[in-house]
């Protein structure tokens, strides 16, 4: 089958003046680009690898591809990462991964959480700001926690993210408006522990995996998974698979999860984050249809790894859940199990 890989390479492009250093921070290296072409064309495919910028739509018509794996993240605007996939749908061609409406959705945090919200997904109390000179803090208790709404990959996200004052939390969140050209979310701050939690399937999705994201060096309760964390994640934080939580607290989070999956209109393949509250609750976060897939520090390739699954079996259980929900093929071809 010919296919069309369609990514963004975090060196394809140049900074923005004025943008902040973690302007490209989504996109992806081009060693995972390589990594996944080479795994797809060792299914005996033909892989095109093809640039989500302005060039696509017309790349992908001409290339005559039959099927698309998409990591792209998209250019410019809150829905960005719902570009390829509305590309494809307008030109017929079957892709991995969540729709268009599934994409904007859960790239804007805010209505995310909004759409979760119920019974079996608890969220913070929160609150959108869009104005520097119109933040209203009133009803929400400290600390909080502010980042941009319809960012990703942490973008935003800084060790000083949870303020403790009305006054920090003002100049925080201003300046988070100003620097990233967009609305904020602000939410009680949750005292728990945090986790990313992976997601395989379509008719009944199932959890993978489970990862308890530790700091080495702060108290929980004031911890934040922060950008310059990640960045330096072998001295700041410890990764247990499975979590340290009780058996009632894991169940508690696969429900939790598996409803936001289906509330959202995931497919295929999703992470989604969450944090427990003081007393062990789990609390959604946020939820991503475009989880990373380094083969190196991939926390949905981390977490297949811990569940028996090698890199060449998660992408190809990737495809074999695409390829059967879309009709491509009617039973799996690349994977040793399937959901």
């Amino acid at each position: 089958m010919r296919l069309a890989l369609a990514v963004n390479r975090s060196n394809a492009y140049h900074p923005t003046a004025g943008a902040p250093d973690d302007e490209y921070e989504e996109f992806d290296s081009p060693e995972t680009v390589q990594a996944i072409a080479d795994t797809v064309s060792g299914f005996g495919h033909q892989v095109g690898i093809l640039e989500a910028d302005a060039s696509f739509p017309a790349a992908l018509a001409a290339g005559k591809f039959e099927f698309v794996f998409n990591i792209s993240e998209g250019l410019k605007g809150r829905a960005r990462e719902a570009q390829v996939p509305a590309v494809c749908d307008m030109l017929g061609i079957p892709f991995t991964g969540s729709d268009a409406v599934t994409m904007g959705l859960t790239l804007d945090k805010d209505l995310a959480r909004r759409a979760v919200a119920g019974p079996e997904v608890r969220v913070a109390p929160g609150r959108v700001f869009a104005h520097p000179d119109r933040i209203d803090l009133r009803g929400l208790r400290f600390p909080v926690f502010a980042k941009p709404n319809a960012e990703g990959s942490s973008k935003g996200i800084r060790n000083s993210s949870r303020l403790t004052s009305e006054a920090e939390a003002r100049s925080r969140i201003a300046s988070l408006i100003r620097e990233y050209r967009g609305p904020v979310l602000v939410e009680e701050f949750l005292a728990g522990a945090e986790c990313t939690v992976g997601v395989l399937g379509n008719r009944q999705p199932r959890v993978i995996g489970i990862m308890e994201i530790a700091p080495r060096q702060k108290k929980v309760e004031e911890f934040v998974y922060s950008l310059e964390t990640k960045r330096d994640y072998l001295n700041q934080v410890e990764y247990h698979v499975p979590p340290r939580f009780p058996k009632e607290t894991v169940a508690a989070i696969e429900k939790t999860v598996l409803a936001a999956y289906e509330a959202l209109g995931c497919r295929d393949f999703a992470r989604v984050d969450i944090r427990l509250d003081g007393a062990g609750v789990p609390h959604f976060i946020e939820a991503n249809p475009l989880p990373g897939l380094s083969p190196v520090k991939g926390d949905l390739v981390i977490l297949s790894k811990a569940a028996g699954m090698e890199y060449r079996e998660l992408i190809g259980r990737i495809l074999d859940l695409a390829f059967v929900r879309t009709g491509v093929a009617k039973t799996r071809n690349y994977s040793e199990a399937f959901v």
